[in-house]
């Protein structure tokens, strides 16, 4: 079953809480995004194509992909974009995305 992330809900939270703690997301910055289930390792080979480290998940099976990027709506939004294909071309279940937060 595949699991798709809203991007209107759980991106705007965390673009919500960056922009409370006064971060634009424009810094390129360390960012997390999670998948669990389905072919891992199709998942795992598309995200190296695309630059991301790979990593397996400690408490089920599933991968973490880490990436530098903005976190912007502008940037941003093609990036997750990407990580909901992936989940429903590889039939994962798609966690969400979590990232440093920059202060400038």
């Amino acid at each position: 079953m595949v699991k798709k992330a809203s991007r209107s809900s759980p991106d705007a939270k965390v673009r919500r809480l960056l922009a409370q703690r006064k971060d634009s997301g424009e810094t390129p910055r360390h960012t997390l995004s999670y998948f669990y289930d389905g072919d891992l390792e199709g998942l795992r080979k598309a995200a190296i194509c695309k630059g991301s480290q790979v990593h397996p998940t400690v408490a089920k099976p599933g991968l973490m992909l880490k990436r530098t990027t903005a976190v912007d709506e502008r940037i941003f939004d093609q990036h997750a974009q990407r990580l909901e294909a992936w989940a429903e071309q590889f039939n994962c279940d798609f966690d969400g995305w979590e990232c440093q937060l920059v202060i400038q």
